[in-house]
């Protein structure tokens, strides 16, 4: 499954190796450079460095068009919510996560039907139930 993931945090980190271990072929658009080199390092993940904000031809780059699952989860709400609308609705992603950390932004993307996940303990386990759920 081709699996592109916005934002390249701790999360990102922990999550982009045990999906590409599972057999995702996964790629990571960010623009933390030294976290991206770390990822790239450790894994079998491909990294897209971000250099400036011109957010479709960086999906694009990064292979939205075959993605089967899309995963917004850079440190950015708004940035996330703007990804995660066009890789559903631009791109048809099949199935698109969206973390947002803003309680009310929750409300209103989780209205505008994204796959919405919150900062919380059980965050990966969260993305992972999402993920699994058809």
């Amino acid at each position: 499954m081709n699996t592109l993931i916005l934002g390249c945090n701790q999360l990102t980190r922990n999550l982009a190796p045990e999906l590409a271990q599972e057999g995702h072929n996964v790629t990571v658009l960010a623009e933390d450079w030294e976290g991206l080199a770390q990822l790239e390092e450790s894994s079998q993940v491909r990294v897209i460095w971000m250099a400036e904000p011109m957010m479709q031809d960086y999906l694009r780059m990064g292979g939205i068009e075959s993605a089967a699952l899309f995963l917004a989860l850079s440190t950015n709400d708004h940035w996330n919510a703007l990804a995660a609308q066009a890789a559903e609705h631009i791109f048809s992603v099949p199935k698109v996560i969206c973390q947002i950390n803003d309680p009310r932004l929750q409300v209103l993307y989780s209205g505008l039907q994204l796959n919405v996940v919150g900062f919380s303990f059980g965050l990966m386990q969260d993305i992972r139930q999402q993920i699994e759920a058809s």
